[in-house]
Order: C-alpha cells, then sequence, then structure tokens
C-alpha cells in the first residue's frame, strides 16, 4: 500500500483550489471550482425542441434558454416525464430527463443524455448498463466472485453498477451501502418528475473539491485539510452523509504564523501547473501548449548533447520527459486528443522500450487514459477521457500577482 498523502482545500478570490499531495509532498492533482457553477453531471427536466435525422440527435432545452445536444443512439429508452407515454421515438415536445455529459465547448452545445449515472467512493451507478461489473484495475478474482455472488442475491437487476478501483479496500458492507444508497437515490430523482416543471434542476452534483474527495483512493490520503470555515462544515455534512469512515481525516488549519497557502506553496504550485515549460532534472524541458483540437507536448534536451552517446542521451531525456508527461496530464487534467514530440530516437530497442514505460506511467491515472501510437517521427497520440474542463480553462492567472 503506498504511504498516505494529503488533500489540501483553500480559496483564492472566488476560485475555489483542491490540490492532491503525495507523501512526499508532490502535487498529483489540481481541481478548481471557479467564477463559474459547473452543470456537469446535472439532471434537470428537459424538452425537445429539435430533432436532426441527418445527424440523429435531438437537440433538448434543459434550462430557460440553455440546450444540449442529445445523441439518439446512446442506447437507452428516453426517460418521459409523462408516464403515460409510450416508449418510441423522440418528439418535438417531449418532456424528458436528461444529464449534461459535456459541457459547451466554444460553440458546442453541451451534450446530454438520458443515461443517468451517479459516480459514489466504491460505485458507479448507470441506468443504461445493467449488470454488474468491475474496474480493469481490479485484479483480484476472489474479491469479484464475492461481490458478484452477493450482487445476484439483493437482485439490483434492473440497474447497472462499476465497481472502481477504491472499493479493493473497502468492506462489502459499504460497496452495498453504496449500490443502496444510489438506488433510491435514482428512485427519488425519477420520482420529482411528477412534482416539478420543465427546466428544472432535479439533481446537483458535487463541486469538484467534494469530488475530489470522493475519487481520490481514500488509502492514499490520510488527511483533508482546508483553512476556509464555509468549506469546512460544507464538506463535513458531505462526509457525514456519504464518507462517514472519513469524517476524522477532516482538518480545520488555523495557524495564526504560517497560511496554509504559505505552507503548501500553493501559489507557486499553480504558477507551475499554468506554466507552458516544465523543466526536468537532466536539464531538459517540455513545453504544453493547448490548441482547440487538441494538446501539443514537446520534448526539448535543453542542452549540448554529445554526438557519442546523443542516442543513450535521448533516451534517457525521453524516459524522463514521459514520466513527467504523465504527470502534467493528470495534474493539469489535459484531455482528448494529446500529441507528444519526443526527442528523435534511431534505436528501435529504445523505442519499445520508451512507449512501455509511458504505457506505466499513464496507467497510474485515474481517469482512462490510451496510448495510440508511436509514428516513424517519434509522435506519440494518446487520447484520455474528459471529465471535467482542464485547469487552464478554468483560472485566470492574474489571481495569481494579487
Amino acid at each position: 500500500m503506498k504511504k498516505q498523502g494529503k488533500l489540501v482545500i483553500t480559496k483564492i478570490q472566488n476560485y475555489i483550489f483542491s490540490l492532491l499531495y503525495d507523501n512526499a509532498n508532490r502535487v498529483m492533482q489540481i481541481n478548481c471550482d471557479g467564477n463559474e457553477d459547473t452543470i456537469l453531471n446535472n439532471i434537470y427536466i428537459g424538452k425537445v425542441t429539435n430533432i436532426v435525422t441527418n445527424i440523429n440527435a435531438a437537440f433538448v432545452e434543459f434550462s430557460k434558454g440553455k440546450t444540449g445536444y442529445y445523441p439518439l443512439d446512446d442506447g437507452i429508452e428516453p426517460q418521459y416525464v409523462n408516464l403515460e407515454r409510450q416508449p418510441g421515438p423522440l418528439r418535438v415536445g417531449d418532456e424528458i430527463i436528461v444529464q449534461i455529459v459535456k459541457e459547451s465547448v466554444g460553440n458546442k452545445e453541451p451534450v446530454i443524455s438520458g443515461n443517468i449515472n451517479f459516480v459514489g467512493k466504491y460505485v458507479v451507478f448507470s441506468l443504461k448498463n445493467r449488470g454488474l461489473s468491475f474496474s480493469n484495475k481490479i485484479k483480484w478474482p476472489e474479491l469479484k466472485e464475492s461481490i458478484t455472488r452477493r450482487y445476484e442475491e439483493l437482485g439490483y437487476h434492473d440497474f447497472g453498477f462499476i465497481i472502481r478501483t477504491n472499493a479493493m479496500h473497502a468492506s462489502a458492507e459499504s460497496i452495498f451501502d453504496e449500490i443502496d444508497f444510489f438506488s433510491r437515490l435514482w428512485l427519488a430523482v425519477s420520482d420529482l418528475r411528477i412534482y416539478r416543471k420543465c427546466y428544472s434542476l432535479i439533481y446537483q452534483a458535487p463541486k469538484s473539491y467534494i469530488t475530489s474527495i470522493r475519487d481520490g483512493y481514500h488509502h492514499e490520503v490520510s488527511q483533508i485539510i482546508t483553512d476556509n470555515e464555509e468549506i469546512f462544515n460544507e464538506i463535513q455534512d458531505y462526509l457525514d452523509v456519504y464518507q462517514p469512515e472519513d469524517v476524522n481525516k477532516l482538518k480545520m488549519y488555523d495557524n495564526p504564523v504560517t497560511t496554509l497557502q504559505t505552507l503548501y506553496n500553493v501559489r507557486k504550485e499553480l504558477e507551475n501547473a499554468l506554466s507552458e515549460k516544465v523543466w526536468l532534472r537532466s536539464g531538459g524541458y517540455i513545453i504544453i501548449q493547448p490548441t482547440e483540437a487538441f494538446v501539443s507536448i514537446d520534448v526539448n534536451s535543453g542542452k549540448y548533447v554529445s554526438k557519442k552517446d546523443a542516442q543513450k542521451e535521448y533516451y534517457k531525456i525521453n524516459l524522463e520527459a514521459a514520466e513527467e508527461i504523465a504527470h502534467q496530464i493528470r495534474l493539469r487534467n489535459l484531455s482528448g486528443i494529446i500529441i507528444v514530440d519526443f526527442i528523435n530516437m534511431l534505436v528501435r530497442d529504445n523505442q519499445d522500450k520508451l512507449m512501455k514505460s509511458f504505457e506505466q506511467f499513464v496507467s497510474e491515472d485515474p481517469i482512462k487514459t490510451t496510448i495510440v501510437d508511436m509514428t516513424k517521427l517519434n509522435l506519440v497520440e494518446l487520447t484520455r477521457k474528459k471529465a471535467r474542463r482542464p485547469l487552464h480553462e478554468l483560472v485566470d492567472k492574474s489571481i495569481l500577482l494579487k
């Protein structure tokens, strides 16, 4: 088991930052709640305003004046507000329950779905994928068999559940308490369609500093520290209901001599995470440049490399860069298509070893990250699932100067 680190949550102006530190006080991940409230994973009662058959999609107004893109091929029957509505294709004017699964990007509307999901500490509830499945990182057949056996006995067959990696260190009771909770939560949310008007928000997803607590591997975090009383009270209320076993980890920082932000060098960590250039121990560096289509990451040697040992040194720099790139992707919450331009290597064996190591580095990311391939020019393409907006889109760097 890894040694335990800390989750530090603090407020700078109107931004709330949660920084996950490992046991060596290295920041592994930064989440931010900015000036604008996120709508990701919120659930609404929406109305179908248009159906476009040539793109097999509908447009649904989920909040007054706000429309989302609703794919018609997501494989789930719409959750109609009118309980007497017969199953069948969507029609303009239908009122349905929808969840925001992707926030708006540029001029693109948010993507919404009828497949309702709830993410917990140990399980993910899914209205669409009925049955039980497990995170790929859970390798213990005995654990899978015991959970599956109990799941079948209890008969939660109307819903789907994915057992998360966190569950490896949880008791069966905790896992099934969460399964039962989400089953009841969906029934409660579903019942609200009868009483709420169209465009109503019927479920508000937790803020990112709450999900940092939920999603952080609980066996790796020994303390949750904040210097803000309002945040402290909100987290305590959350833990009392959802994670009572972690209440004792929550600490209020009130040292009058040194601020929490100074103690953990928060502003400097944020500045580094928003910087284009990241230095490597070898003297090399990487340049990270997000664009609208993809994220470009360029690896540079940064100093003179002798011709005699050039290929050996290039491999060493690339290997160090690969580990740091995996760290920076998680730290900054980069997602979508990511193109890495490694220093050109002529030795095939070095390329193979680099790719194998890179795959191991990105496999430690809690969010699914897939390496596609390396081209002859040493360009590596990888993809990372979009969970939330990246840090650079959420934070105005000018707040660090004040």
